[in-house]
């Protein structure tokens, strides 16, 4: 333990060196937890399912059940009615995407390649794209939506959709989502 005005203070290394190095002060902590992340960073967060305000886990309760709220930071999810709409676009868009490389061009490279060609091993690799695809973006459409939304529009902490029904206002310090710059 390191000494400081007389007081054991706690100590911990980093990397290789046997030199300890001090803990970061509370401030430091407090300062980095209240930092808003850059827009990137929501986005590689949504990308891998991750809460985009804290970069929390467990935000699905199964695969295809997300919870109401991240359990680390209480950011709700679902901001409006109809909110997963834009989810349900690019989920909608990937396995459309999927179809085209698997299904329309293979027919297409076929046909001019050979009219007499089958064409049962096209359209089964675009039924399987067409099926398993968004079953399979599904959570990650979600949570990257949640992300794009929080990135265009931030959190207000008088958000009507962030407080709980029964609970009182909370306060910007126990509040812990995006502050507004």
């Amino acid at each position: 333990m390191a000494q400081c005005n007389g007081r054991a203070t706690a100590t911990f290394t980093m990397g290789l060196t046997d030199r300890p190095k001090e803990a970061p002060a509370m401030e430091d902590r407090v300062r980095d937890i209240e930092q808003a992340p850059t827009p990137a960073r929501m986005l590689m967060r949504g990308a891998i399912k991750r809460c985009p305000n804290c970069g929390a886990r467990g935000l699905f309760t199964n695969w295809f059940r997300m919870a109401e709220r991240c359990p680390t930071c209480d950011y709700r999810f679902e901001r409006e009615e109809g909110f997963f709409l834009g989810a349900y676009v690019m989920n909608l868009a990937i396995a459309q995407g999927l179809v085209m490389l698997l299904a329309v061009v293979p027919t297409i490279v076929l046909l001019n390649a050979d009219a007499d060609a089958s064409l049962v091993p096209a359209m089964v690799g675009g039924l399987i794209g067409a099926v398993l695809a968004p079953l399979f973006f599904y959570p990650f459409s979600k949570t990257l939506w949640v992300a794009i939304e929080l990135t265009l529009r931030p959190v207000d902490e008088t958000e009507p959709s962030d407080v709980r029904p029964g609970r009182p206002e909370r306060t910007e310090s126990a509040a812990a989502v995006r502050p507004v710059r």
